[in-house]
């Protein structure tokens, strides 16, 4: 059973309650006054725990923001072998004076680069299924 409570970052803290062990010793560590909210479910997402802030009532509630910065930090990983690759094919191009080559490759790495400038969908599902087509191989 999930205890869950704010850091003082201000970042969401889930402690798991053993078999046998009562919350008030559970808690019994936690500064005084910390407030804390024992669940009877752990339905987070694990791919955006980071996402998740301390909620008196739920113990837990989503800011869709720091998703979002979540998954543009997936989309800025994702590209990055790409861009190198691509960073290659252009020294490639530029070496054997290939202009149009040169060209499409630098409209291919724009492409890549402002994969983080799209609009995001406003759901946590939807935005776990949104992704660019300049990053679908």
């Amino acid at each position: 059973m999930p205890i869950f409570y704010p850091q003082a970052d201000d970042k969401l803290a889930i402690m798991w309650l053993a078999e046998g062990v009562s919350v008030e010793t559970a808690v019994a560590p936690l500064p005084e006054g910390t407030p804390f909210v024992v669940s009877e479910n752990f339905d987070l997402d694990p791919d955006f725990l980071d996402a998740y802030e301390f909620n008196e009532e739920t113990g837990a509630v989503l800011n869709m923001d720091k998703a979002k910065g979540i998954r543009l930090d997936q989309f800025r990983e994702a590209r990055k072998p790409l861009l190198e690759a691509l960073d290659v094919d252009y020294m490639r191009a530029l070496e054997v004076e290939d202009s149009v080559a040169a060209a499409a490759i630098a409209v291919r790495k724009q492409e890549l680069r402002d994969v983080t400038k799209l609009p995001l969908p406003d759901s946590l599902d939807e935005l776990k299924a949104f992704l660019p087509s300049a990053l679908n191989p």
